[in-house]
């Protein structure tokens, strides 16, 4: 199973986060993302991820027609239309079973961070962002965490985001 990170970068290696109000990404990497997801036919989120985005779309199924949507949280169903699982491997379980190929984790760090400790990665697409934040999300916090990935590809989405595609060696 192909297990593709895709995530916003700031140019010190932090995670862009979608609730920062003082950076936000551009609307060409959100359509970015959504090309990558769309091609795919889903998107693996967090529980805030979730929560942000419920707040961002007035319908989140149609905004995300045709992509099966997946959260990931502990805290039980948060939702009574969107598959709801705990663990990054009953993500991948339930969309292995609907036939899925590709899986497309879109966030938040946590998620992000179960899924590179679980060394279920086997993909990742960073968008590079020319600013330097300091309170963005930090990607493998298990020290331990070591996981070795090669350069496949590399494209300007704009004139100020490059975009780095790694898969796993």
């Amino acid at each position: 199973m192909k297990v593709t990170l895709i995530a916003n970068i700031s140019a010190n290696g932090k995670v862009l986060l979608a609730e920062n109000s003082s950076y936000q990404a551009p609307q060409e990497a959100i359509i970015e993302f959504m090309s990558i997801a769309t091609k795919a036919g889903n998107y693996v989120m967090g529980r805030k991820t979730f929560e942000m985005l419920e707040g961002a779309f007035v319908n989140i199924k149609a905004a995300f027609q045709g992509i099966e949507l997946v959260i990931l949280s502990e805290g039980g169903s948060i939702s009574k239309e969107f598959k709801v699982v705990a663990h990054p491997n009953e993500a991948i379980k339930h969309l292995s079973e609907k036939g899925f190929e590709e899986i497309i984790i879109g966030g938040g760090t946590a998620t992000y961070n179960l899924f590179l400790e679980g060394k279920w990665v086997t993909d990742i697409y960073f968008n590079i962002h020319p600013v330097i934040i300091g309170n963005g999300g930090i990607l493998a916090t298990d020290h331990k965490l070591i996981s070795n990935f090669k350069l496949v590809g590399h494209k300007q989405v704009t004139e100020n985001i490059l975009q780095l595609h790694l898969t796993k060696m």
